[in-house]
């Protein structure tokens, strides 16, 4: 059983990979969400704010990160999104060209249908709380009918511990309406133009069949009963994974409709995940692990990183090696023998997510903003840029 999510700031310190990005870039205070109907600001500075995730659309790249902040490029410049929010936005993903749908802190989802150019809210922490209130209540009401119509003793023992759960999931929803909302959306997995999953922190976990016009709640999916982080969702076609705090690590093999808790290869928190070309499935987190497998996450082989940084997230590229970038500047490049390229980017930042837009040309987003390989700034330019924004 988790705590109060009163003190989340807090806890994102420890938990989350990107979570010194949000503590250093998201400054309101616990009592003020204005932030979620603020839209983003202008800046000429975007490129070199926080940014937290980077995708591709067609021939359009597109970036998410702090305030709201969502920019895109089609050719030589970059350009601003118009966003309806100014909260931090974790990801971002397409289901074609045109519509695509992105998440954040307070609860956040926002949806493009014009490619990227502009977003609006389809969800909120106020609309999330009210969601997840009546499912935990929903999920009372079914406990207590199931505990009238058994004597098995074992069954009450846990039917039992699962309403005193679901019940403090409700107290929490309670005491959260008095605060405000503070759940963020950490990651979402677009399968098509109607069907979205989105997880985040304390196991949330929702699904929309319609575009974005409805959301339910899926939690009871997934094998989570501490309600644990859910970091990242990641998968193709009907083959889909999840992986969180203390080693949390899903699998389902049927578009997301049935869950299987798979055997993890480490308890600590995995932060990151992705397929690469030939299906294998990677995960990586904290002090530099890594895990592949060849089996649809049935079994897994560790990576040796020769590094002890987090890891935050990964990329397939064209050549089929594998990118993963983490905290101090760190970009590992894995070949198919599981050989590891330790690169430096010389800006020593914490980077979030890596892509790549040439075969040896990647653009990385982090708590610098966009950063480039080859490097496009020098160690002394990056220590003058640090210590300029002290």
């Amino acid at each position: 059983m988790r705590l109060s999510l009163t003190p989340l700031g807090v806890l994102l310190g420890a938990i989350f990979s990107t979570a010194v990005l949000a503590q250093d870039s998201d400054t309101t205070t616990i009592t003020d969400y204005d932030v979620i109907s603020a839209p983003a600001l202008s800046s000429d500075r975007i490129k070199s704010e926080v940014l937290i995730e980077v995708t591709t659309v067609g021939t359009r790249l597109i970036a998410v990160g702090a305030h709201g902040n969502i920019i895109w490029k089609e050719g030589d410049d970059w350009q601003q999104a118009e966003v309806d929010t100014s909260v931090l936005l974790t990801s971002i993903a397409f289901a074609d060209e045109q519509n695509g749908w992105a998440t954040g802190h307070h609860g956040v989802i926002i949806k493009s249908e014009d490619g990227g150019k502009s977003w609006k809210r389809q969800l909120d922490g106020f609309e999330l709380m009210t969601l997840e209130e009546g499912y935990f209540e929903n999920r009372i009401e079914k406990l207590n009918e199931q505990l009238e119509s058994t004597d098995d003793e074992d069954v009450i023992g846990e039917l039992e511990w699962q309403l005193e759960e679901a019940q403090f999931q409700v107290s929490n929803i309670e005491a959260a309406r008095e605060e405000g909302p503070s759940k963020p959306f950490l990651d979402l997995y677009v399968k098509d133009s109607q069907t979205v999953l989105a997880i985040g922190a304390y196991g949330t976990f929702l699904k929309t069949e319609d575009g974005g016009e409805s959301w339910q709640v899926i939690s009871g999916r997934l094998e989570n009963p501490g309600g644990y982080h859910l970091n990242t969702i990641f998968g193709r076609g009907d083959d889909l994974y999840i992986v969180g705090e203390a080693g949390l690590a899903f699998a389902s093999y049927d578009g997301g409709e049935n869950w299987e808790t798979l055997d993890s290869p480490y308890r600590g928190s995995l932060f990151g995940g992705h397929l690469d070309a030939e299906g294998r499935v990677w995960v990586y987190g904290l002090r530099g692990n890594a895990f592949v497998s060849d089996d649809k996450g049935q079994n897994f082989t560790t990576v040796d990183t020769g590094t002890r940084v987090n890891l935050s997230a990964g990329t397939n590229t064209n050549k089929g090696t594998q990118l993963i970038v983490g905290h101090s500047g760190t970009i590992l490049e894995i070949d198919d023998q599981l050989e590891v390229k330790n690169r430096t980017h010389p800006s020593g930042s914490v980077m979030t997510d890596i892509i790549e837009v040439a075969e040896g040309e990647w653009i990385m987003t982090g708590r610098s903003g966009l950063l480039h390989w080859p490097a496009k700034i020098t160690e002394e330019e990056a220590l003058a840029t640090q210590q300029g924004a002290q």
